[in-house]
C-alpha cells in the first residue's frame, strides 16, 4: 500500500499531446516514520508518519519527546494496514522502521489514487447551494418563493424526519475523493501532479493512498557516540584545580614584602655614607624574617587543602552519578511511561552499566530498540556487528551477556 502526506498548493494546467488536463499541484514529503504500531502492543497494526516542521516553542514537550532525534513535525497521521484483505503488506510492514523517509518517488505517473482533504467552509447555505434543489418555477406568483425550500413533509408525524435535507452549515468536514489520476511526478521538488481538483484551500493537508509497493528510503544509522560517561569526566577535571587556589598566592605575599622592603632601601641609600654596612645587615634581616613569616602559609594551605578536595570529590561524584543518570533516562522518553519504569530500575540501571564497562561500548540505545521491537532477539547479534563492526563470536557474546542479564530483568 501506497501513502504519504502533502500540501494542497494550486490549481494549474499541462498539456498532453495536444489536450490540456487540469491538475492540481501538491507538495507531498518528505514524510518520516514517527511509531509503528502493531497488533500485539497497540491492538492494530498502522503506521504513524509526520509531514512539515514547526518551532520547539510551538511543540508541547510529549511531543517533543514523541518526536525524539526526528523533527518538530507539523502533521503526523496514521495510515492503518489490513492484512486479512491484502496480505501482500505484511512483508512490507515488516521492513519499516522508526526514521524511515518516504517521498513522492512511492507514486509514479498513471496510478489511481484516493485524496483525503478538508474542504473549504462555507457558511450557513440554502438548500439550492447546498443539495442542488432546483428551485420553484419563475411563473406568475411565485414572487420571492424562488429559492424556498417548499414542504418539508406531511403534517401527521408531526415532526421532521432525521436526514431530511434542509438549509444549513456547509463545508468544513472530511472528504475523500476517489480514482484520481497520478498525470506527473518531480522528484526534484517532490510535488505530484494530480487530474482534477482537491478538496481545501491551498496549504492545507491532503492524505494521498494508493495500491502498489511502498518505496521507502532507509535512514542512515551513525555509529553511537560513548554514553554520557564522557561529559561528566571532564567536569570533574575542569573543577579540581578549585581546590589549590590558595598555594598560588604564595609569590603574591613575597611582591608585597619586597615592596614593602623598597622604602627600607630608599632609606638606606640615603645614609650610604655614614651607616651603610649596618643598613644592608638589618635589610637582609628583615628579608630573612618575612621570607620566614611566609613559610608558614604553606602547611596551612596543605591541611585545609584535603578537607575541601574530599567534600568537593564527594559533591563531584554525586553530581556525576545524577547526570549519567539523567543521561541514561533521556534516551528513553520516547517510550511509553511503563517501558520507562522497567528501564529506570536500579537493577537494570548496574546491569547495563556493567556490561557497557566491560565492553566499551554504548548498549542503552541497542536496548532501548529490543523494548520497541525494531529488532529482535534473534538478530539482536546481527544487529551488533552492524552497528559496532564486531566480529561473530563477540557479538555472540555481548548478545548472549544482554539476554541473560538484562533481558530478564525487563
Amino acid at each position: 500500500m501506497k501513502y504519504i502526506l502533502g500540501k494542497k498548493i494550486e490549481m494549474t494546467r499541462v498539456w498532453k499531446g495536444e489536450s490540456v488536463v487540469p491538475v492540481t499541484k501538491v507538495q507531498a514529503g518528505p514524510c518520516r516514520v514517527v511509531q509503528i504500531k502493531t497488533k500485539e502492543r497497540d491492538g492494530y497494526d498502522a503506521v504513524q508518519i509526520g509531514y512539515g516542521e514547526k518551532k520547539e516553542k510551538n511543540t508541547a514537550k510529549p511531543q517533543q519527546g514523541h518526536f525524539s532525534g526526528l523533527a518538530n513535525f507539523r502533521w503526523t497521521r496514521e495510515f492503518r494496514y489490513d492484512f486479512d484483505r491484502t496480505p501482500a503488506d505484511k512483508s512490507e510492514f515488516g521492513q519499516l522502521k522508526r526514521g524511515d523517509t518516504i517521498d513522492a518517488g512511492t507514486f509514479q505517473s498513471g496510478d489511481i489514487i484516493a485524496v483525503v482533504g478538508h474542504s473549504k467552509g462555507r457558511g450557513f447555505q440554502g438548500g439550492v447551494k447546498r443539495h442542488g434543489f432546483h428551485g420553484h418555477n419563475t411563473s406568475h406568483g411565485t414572487k420571492d418563493q424562488v429559492r424556498m425550500p417548499g414542504s418539508i413533509g406531511a403534517g401527521e408525524p408531526q415532526h421532521v424526519f432525521k436526514g431530511t435535507r434542509m438549509a444549513g452549515r456547509m463545508g468544513n468536514e472530511q472528504v475523500t475523493v476517489q480514482n484520481l489520476e497520478v498525470v506527473e511526478v518531480n522528484l526534484a521538488d517532490n510535488t505530484i501532479l494530480i487530474k482534477g481538483g482537491l478538496p481545501g484551500a491551498r496549504n492545507g493537508l491532503v492524505l494521498i493512498t494508493g495500491p502498489g509497493t511502498l518505496a521507502v528510503n532507509k535512514r542512515q544509522e551513525a555509529e553511537p557516540a560513548p554514553a554520557a560517561e564522557t561529559p561528566v569526566i571532564a567536569e570533574a577535571k575542569q573543577e579540581e584545580p578549585k581546590a589549590e587556589v590558595k598555594p598560588a598566592e604564595e609569590p603574591k605575599a613575597e611582591i608585597k614584602n619586597e615592596e614593602k622592603a623598597e622604602p627600607e632601601k630608599k632609606a638606606a641609600k640615603a645614609g650610604e655614607k655614614t651607616e651603610q654596612p649596618a643598613v644592608e645587615v638589618k635589610n637582609e634581616e628583615k628579608k630573612e624574617d618575612k621570607k620566614e613569616e611566609v613559610k608558614p602559609v604553606e602547611p596551612k594551605a596543605e591541611k585545609e587543602t584535603p578537607e575541601k578536595t574530599g567534600e568537593e570529590a564527594v559533591k563531584e561524584e554525586v553530581k556525576a552519578e545524577a547526570t549519567a543518570k539523567d543521561s541514561y533516562l533521556e534516551k528513553f522518553k520516547h517510550l511509553p511511561k511503563a517501558d520507562q519504569e522497567k528501564l529506570s530500575s536500579p537493577a537494570v540501571i548496574a546491569a547495563i552499566t556493567e556490561l557497557e564497562e566491560n565492553h566499551k561500548m554504548d548498549l542503552v540505545s541497542v536496548l532501548a530498540r529490543l523494548i520497541v521491537k525494531e529488532i529482535t532477539e534473534e538478530n539482536l547479534a546481527a544487529e551488533l556487528i552492524k552497528l559496532y563492526k564486531l566480529d561473530q563470536p563477540k557479538a555472540d557474546e555481548i548478545a548472549g551477556a544482554l539476554k541473560e542479564k538484562v533481558l530478564h530483568l525487563v
